[in-house]
């Protein structure tokens, strides 16, 4: 990775920076695919777990050709990937994303394509995708459901804890401005007026008053991915800071802190870094939802957490008491 993206602020882009609140379903579908196009040794531990759970999923005959479809259109190593592919509906949900995605229109097929050519050698298939094959684009949106619905969605509350929680990180360090949000985001650094971060190729990404997304991913790794067409909105994809580790605890001090409110209420505690539901924590723990929401009684009773409804959910975040007990002396 020899390139760096260097992102060109302005005052007025500062106003327009939005942080996006949940992980997105699209990037985080062809995010997956390029994990398990990485050797194990190159990935943070984190995405270990899944990936040895996805590449057993793919022995279905299906989802194998849904993922070789995708890996054609956006490999792993590609220094560019159509961005149609995912398309900034995809904030609204997968069902608003395929359907932008089915309705792509033929000039920009043949665009994005052209220029995905120009990097690499694609199958003879694209041809007729780039000619607007409305049925091959049809394939195309349903490999992407396909994906997401047998490798990603079930996995969906880990990935979804894990941005809140890096969401959560990014709030805090908004408190002493968007600068010193900016210098919190990982690989990127931040010398005003520019952020920059190491990139497949030399970018330029001028926002000219237009603000910027920031999407944080689960599944993104290395390099965070910019939005290629400077005509569109400009959206940046970033890798999540990393959570606790494995076992739940995050702090160096754990001992200490079982000894003083109990082994199970201590990773509970230790796992809010990440997780914001009592399912999310239960599944990340291997403890029985029941245990967890006793613990979670104990520990709001005490002043260390906060919980609220968020439509069908209870969310569950550390108080300030709460991170400052997890904080290591």
């Amino acid at each position: 990775m020899g390139g760096v993206l260097r992102i060109h602020f302005s005052d007025r882009d500062f106003r327009h920076v939005q942080l996006a609140r949940s992980a997105d379903p699209v990037w985080e579908a062809f995010l997956g695919l390029h994990v398990l196009a990485t050797s194990l040794s190159r990935l943070p531990r984190r995405l270990h777990p899944w990936r040895r759970r996805a590449l057993q999923r793919l022995r279905d005959d299906d989802l194998r050709a849904a993922s070789r479809l995708l890996r054609d259109l956006a490999p792993a190593d590609a220094a560019y990937f159509p961005d149609f592919l995912t398309p900034a509906e995809s904030q609204e949900g997968m069902a608003a994303a395929l359907r932008t995605l089915r309705g792509t229109p033929g000039a920009r097929l043949s665009r994005e394509m052209r220029r995905a050519a120009r990097y690499r050698t694609l199958p003879g298939w694209t041809r007729r995708l780039a000619s607007g094959d409305r049925a091959l684009l049809d394939q195309v949106a349903d490999a992407v459901l396909h994906f997401h619905t047998r490798l990603i969605a079930p996995d969906w509350s880990e990935v979804e804890a894990t941005v809140a929680a890096d969401r959560e990180r990014r709030m805090e360090a908004l408190e002493g401005g968007m600068a010193a949000m900016l210098e919190t985001l990982t690989p990127f650094a931040w010398r005003d007026p520019v952020l920059t971060a190491p990139y497949p190729v030399d970018a330029d990404l001028h926002l000219l008053g237009r603000g910027v997304r920031l999407v944080p991913s689960y599944f993104c790794h290395t390099a965070p991915i910019a939005l290629a067409d400077p005509s569109l909105p400009p959206v940046v994809v970033y890798p999540v800071r990393c959570g606790p580790r494995a076992d739940g605890t995050a702090v160096p001090h754990a001992d200490a802190l079982a000894a003083l409110l109990g082994t199970g209420r201590a990773r509970v505690l230790g796992a809010l870094a990440i997780g914001f539901t009592t399912g999310s924590i239960a599944v990340r723990l291997g403890m029985p939802a029941s245990t967890v929401s006793g613990h979670l009684k104990v520990l709001r009773d005490a002043g260390l957490v906060h919980s609220e409804r968020d439509g069908a959910h209870v969310i569950h975040r550390l108080t300030s008491r709460g991170r400052h007990l997890l904080r290591p002396p």
